[in-house]
């Protein structure tokens, strides 16, 4: 279920950066950056061959976090949560990119409430149904269902 290299080989630039996004997203919805978010962010972003050089992949990543930090109101968000669906189209890219984003967010082993309406929001725009969701869930923090 997790975000592997063949699926960032395969994306254009485009797909790449909204995968970026939507892992920054879920670092800083909360307000909470955690040590064991960054490190889980930085543990899967750094394995994944974006087909950048590392500065050029830090200058993307910054950018990506100035972007979400400046969102203002739900309406700024779920205009940007949709434009990450509206990029990554597949049910199955989808399903990878929340679970990836759910792990960043459980890597402190705690899962708050505006993480779990982050996650809401990505599952609507990304038409990820509830049994999916459950399915995600349970491989996030490890228990099968």
């Amino acid at each position: 279920m997790k975000l592997e290299a063949a699926d960032i080989t395969v994306m254009d630039d485009s797909q790449k950066v909204a995968v970026l996004e939507a892992l920054v997203t879920g670092v800083l919805c909360d307000g909470q950056v955690s040590a064991p978010e960054v490190a889980k962010f930085d543990e899967i972003v750094l394995a994944l061959p974006w087909g950048m050089d590392q500065p050029v992949l830090q200058a993307v990543i910054k950018g990506t976090q100035q972007r979400v930090a400046g969102l203002k109101g739900p309406g700024e968000i779920m205009d940007f949560i949709a434009g990450l669906a509206a990029r990554l189209t597949t049910p199955a890219l989808r399903d990878k990119v929340l679970y990836t984003m759910a792990s960043v967010m459980y890597a402190d082993k705690h899962v708050n409430q505006l993480e779990k309406n982050t996650i809401g929001a990505f599952m609507l725009a990304f038409g990820v149904t509830t049994d999916r969701l459950a399915a995600i869930k349970a491989a996030v923090i490890g228990k099968s269902i």
